[in-house]
């Protein structure tokens, strides 16, 4: 499983370095075509769009699972370890729910309506439905590390009694021998 959650990690990784490079060189021709050559591009534009777009939904997945996300910690920073851990559970379970309904099933659903009938996209005729596939996508791997996560709080949790219930023994038995 480890090796799975490598190997898409590295997928993320060198996938947001391929579109971060590509939007670079769209807006530099961009910038190029307007103020050098005089005729501005419509179509480096429109993608630079498009790529932002998949930059942003392929982004936060990242950051969701190498939790760089902006999150409000004051109110879990006041609770006991348990209940913070109880909070992170029910936090990746609404990742989990939000992704899987707006994500997925949403998304899913605009891509469907893009293609029936075929929406294109003005300036390099493209299907919108290619566009709008980064939202199933994303709310896909949302899914899969909002799972990945809550198993990961469950066999922490499930290490750390087995740990306590250790210990309790191994006093229970210097007890015994002690007396």
């Amino acid at each position: 499983m480890s090796k799975l959650i490598t190997g898409l990690d590295r997928i993320i990784e060198r996938s947001l370095m391929v579109l971060m490079t590509l939007i670079v060189v769209a807006v530099s021709w961009q910038v190029f075509s307007r103020y050098l050559l005089q005729a501005p591009s419509s179509t480096s534009e429109e993608i630079a769009r498009f790529l932002l777009i998949w930059i942003s939904m392929i982004g936060a997945v990242y950051c969701y699972r190498t939790k760089a996300h902006l999150g409000l910690n004051i109110l879990t920073n006041k609770m006991c370890s348990e209940k913070q851990q109880i909070a992170a559970l029910f936090s990746h379970i609404m990742v989990f729910i939000f992704s899987a309904l707006v994500l997925v099933v949403g998304g899913s659903q605009l891509v469907n309506l893009s293609y029936h009938p075929v929406q294109i996209s003005p300036a390099l005729s493209l299907p919108m439905g290619l566009i709008y596939l980064v939202l199933p996508i994303s709310g896909i791997l949302f899914c899969f590390y909002a799972l990945v996560e809550c198993l990961t709080l469950i066999k922490t949790k499930l290490e750390s009694k087995k740990s306590v219930n250790e210990v309790l023994k191994c006093e229970a038995t210097i007890n015994k021998e002690i007396q």
